[in-house]
């Protein structure tokens, strides 16, 4: 589907960006305020404070030697002013002027900020103020406005300017931004749907740039490796559920047929039996699932293995004995690693039973536990080393032990709870025998 005209301009990338277009102008206005009040605002400021002083003095030489006085110091003062920049008006009570160079008294007292025609016929931006006097009369005093007003027309000249430009860049960088945020983002919703529509194969491209999107992309395709992983996974139980119980399930149907048939305590035994068997089987898969989901790390403590293989090694060297074998261990004390103990005991017992049940009879077996790691060892047929990975599958059972007790379900539960674990776990050839041997991360 064609990407709709403007969709950029959509894109949380561009937002962002307008919206720090839009502080940056808000900066820029709120430093072009400062400005102007530090020079516009003082040149005012200072305009009003000459003329609140030169109203002050004339006020005072009213009050010493009246009109006249003030006159005359209106006259000194206009004579000694090179600049131009100060007006003046004593007026008298009919309104008319005594001295000084404005022409008109404003109607009201007070301030004001007008403008002025000058001598060379130009018109001047003036701030006045006008007092009365003791009497009647009017006095005004003013001062010439033009250098500050010159000043801000060209404070508000460049600051349009530099706006205007900070504008342009600013939606120009939002376009180009928004532009390339949405193509990536185009380019990974792509590849999303078409693992979505079932291409499990096809990743994120991943840029070298290390970028938030490379970082994600990364992030997105290890989720899909582990997915993919998992789904293999899942198949490969579903299809060795439903090719490795058949047989009992068949068997199952064959003792319910002949209880059928001939209904005795015998025939409903057997066939309770296979059921009590299957259920075993459906628990183990169940236990292996909730080890494989990682869960119960919530629960890990710190466990004293050592405790725990001599805790296994005294259940099995009885069965050991029948068997006449003999049960021997090596077992350092004090190792201890962070864990789930249940699971642990669980995974030494599934290693132990192996030991006993596949073991030569008459033979030896050893449960060794120190620094290096642990291993159980034993002096039986052992595994091909080709057959060492099927033998960790669920329902693995190789050829020589489908004779054997057993549903081929204790290595994969070992080898899950071993990854629970952070440990690594290896089937060697003992010589004679098999050696599983698992290494202990974090063992102290």
């Amino acid at each position: 589907m064609a990407e709709p005209r403007w969709a950029f301009a959509r894109t949380t990338a561009f937002r962002v960006t307008l919206l720090h277009l839009l502080l940056t102008i808000a900066g820029t206005l709120l430093v072009g305020g400062g400005a102007w009040w530090a020079t516009v605002g003082f040149g005012a400021r200072q305009a009003a404070q000459e003329i609140e002083r030169g109203m002050g003095v004339l006020l005072q030489s009213g009050a010493l030697s009246g009109p006249r006085g003030i006159a005359l110091s209106i006259e000194a003062r206009m004579a000694a002013d090179r600049t131009g920049a100060e007006f003046y008006l004593l007026a008298g009570p009919d309104g008319q002027r005594i001295a000084g160079n404005l022409s008109g008294v404003p109607r009201d007292p007070g301030w004001r900020e007008g403008t002025i025609r000058l001598p060379q016929g130009a018109e001047a931006p003036v701030l006045m103020l006008a007092a009365p006097l003791p009497g009647g009369g009017a006095l005004v005093v003013g001062r010439d406005l033009s250098s500050v007003r010159a000043l801000e027309q060209r404070l508000v000249s460049v600051a349009g300017w530099v706006g205007a430009a900070m504008l342009l860049l600013g939606l120009g960088g939002g376009l180009l931004i928004g532009r390339s945020v949405a193509r990536r983002a185009a380019a990974m919703d792509a590849a999303l749907a078409a693992v979505q529509g079932g291409d499990l194969d096809r990743r994120l491209a991943v840029g070298r740039g290390g970028d938030e999107f490379d970082r994600l992309a990364a992030r997105i395709n290890a989720t899909l490796d582990r997915l993919q992983s998992l789904m293999t996974a899942l198949r490969g139980v579903t299809d060795d559920i439903a090719h490795d119980l058949r047989t009992p399930l068949t068997r199952l149907r064959t003792r319910l047929d002949a209880a059928a048939v001939a209904p005795t305590g015998e025939a409903i035994a057997a066939a309770q039996q296979e059921a009590d068997a299957l259920l075993d089987i459906f628990a183990a898969l169940l236990r292996i699932a909730q080890v494989e989901s990682g869960t119960q790390r919530a629960g890990f403590t710190r466990v004293d293995l050592s405790a725990i293989a001599t805790s296994v090694a005294e259940v099995f060297a009885p069965a050991a004995e029948d068997r006449g074998q003999i049960f021997a261990t090596d077992i350092a004390p004090g190792i201890t690693m962070t864990g789930d103990p249940a699971l642990l005991t669980q995974m030494l017992a599934n290693l132990a039973e192996n030991a006993v049940r596949h073991g030569r009879n008459g033979g030896h077996i050893l449960l060794a536990v120190g620094a290096a790691g642990l291993t159980i060892t034993d002096d039986g047929p052992g595994i091909p080393a080709d057959q060492h990975e099927r033998a960790f599958r669920r329902f693995g059972r190789l050829d020589a032990a489908r004779s054997t007790p057993g549903s081929g379900l204790g290595l994969a539960l070992v080898r899950a709870v071993a990854e629970l674990h952070g440990m690594t776990i290896t089937l060697e050839d003992a010589a004679p025998g098999l050696r599983v041997r698992i290494a202990l991360p974090g063992v102290r």
